[in-house]
């Protein structure tokens, strides 16, 4: 019986700890881009196979020759994408 009580009033300690069970939280307002900006995306230049690769993949600042730079400005001096997948920037 005592176990019982125990086991009790440790649950209605929990509840009353707790407080009360709010709603979701509320979801965050997007910020409106201008048309001016762009989105850039910074990355890594085999210099010496002439391919470069996105954040997050395996080559991605790891070969032995390489340069960071933007993927537009990569684009524009000759490179291309590994696996021919762009990384999503915005260029023009």
């Amino acid at each position: 019986m005592r176990y019982l009580r125990r086991i009790a009033a440790t649950l209605l300690g929990l509840f009353l700890v707790g407080g009360p069970v709010s709603g979701p939280a509320p979801l965050p307002t997007p910020i409106p881009q201008d048309s001016t900006q762009k989105k850039e995306i910074k990355v890594w230049v085999n210099t010496n196979s002439g391919i470069y690769h996105c954040p997050g993949t395996r080559w991605y600042g790891t070969t032995k020759q390489g340069k960071y730079m933007s993927e537009c400005e990569a684009l524009k001096a000759g490179y291309r994408a590994a696996y021919y997948r762009p990384c999503g920037s915005e260029c023009k």
